[in-house]
């Protein structure tokens, strides 16, 4: 029970870690990020997973802000298939991905498969 609440802890540190991190972006970075992060934790039944895929998102806003980059340049026009890409390393854990497998499990049973 203590190792859970030190994990809570620490996904909440990182958290805090990532918000403070995303202020510092320009406006538009700032924006798709901040929209990126709440529909990403929305769709998601595992937060913590989440969680520890906003430093690597913060990595390539900062960078392609560095480099002078136009937001939609990292992440493509469709925003949310940008989410939906790197919520497929954490699928199994998403709403999403649970009612995908569930779908398609009863698809295939459906149909004798």
């Amino acid at each position: 029970m203590l190792a859970k609440f030190k994990d809570l802890r620490e996904q909440k540190k990182a958290y805090k870690e990532c918000v403070k991190r995303s202020k510092a972006l320009p406006n538009d970075y700032r924006e798709v990020y901040n929209i990126a992060s709440r529909y990403m934790l929305n769709f998601s039944s595992n937060d913590s997973s989440v969680i520890n895929l906003f430093p690597e998102m913060l990595d390539m806003f900062e960078m392609g802000a560095a480099e002078g980059r136009d937001v939609l340049e990292i992440v493509g026009n469709d925003v949310m298939a940008f989410c939906d890409g790197l919520l497929e390393d954490v699928s199994a854990q998403t709403w999403t991905g649970k009612m995908r497998a569930k779908m398609n499990e009863s698809i295939h049973k459906k149909l004798g498969r």
